[in-house]
């Protein structure tokens, strides 16, 4: 740790979790907007409040900053740049996306149709937050 620069950490990765907000507002909120409502409402919620809302933003900016920490963590190794940003994002994706996504569906929280379309939804999302927030990372 003592080689990471904790101040460009949260930098770029509240930058990248703005990037993953954003995306997910687009997501659940436009696209996916009417089966977010019904998997709501498949487990007796209404529509978000502001608390959650809230405490989802938090949390997703909270992502942001751990991809951009794996990128620190991996830079040493693979080097700085897009590669090892996408690689931080792949990273990221499998275990934010993929296994996230895929025990809610196993725990019958949202369809399968949905979870895929998020898991590929992330296939843009990360990426893009991890090139944006990498940029900004300074040793």
């Amino acid at each position: 740790m003592a080689n990471i620069n904790l101040s460009r950490v949260l930098l770029g990765g509240l930058c990248a979790g703005f990037v993953i907000v954003i995306g997910e507002l687009i997501l659940n909120g436009v696209i996916l907007g009417t089966q977010f409502s019904a998997q709501r409402e498949k487990l007796g919620l209404g529509d978000p409040t502001f608390s959650e809302l809230s405490i989802g933003v938090i949390l997703t900016l909270f992502y942001g900053v751990i991809l951009i920490w794996i990128y620190a963590a991996i830079r040493p190794r693979f080097g700085a740049g897009p590669k090892t940003a996408f690689i931080a994002a792949i990273t990221f994706w499998t275990i934010a996306y993929v296994l996230f996504l895929l025990t809610l569906w196993a725990s019958s929280l949202v369809s399968l149709n949905f979870a895929v379309f998020s898991i590929l939804w992330g296939l843009l999302e990360a990426p893009a937050a991890a090139f944006l927030g990498a940029s900004l990372y300074r040793e």
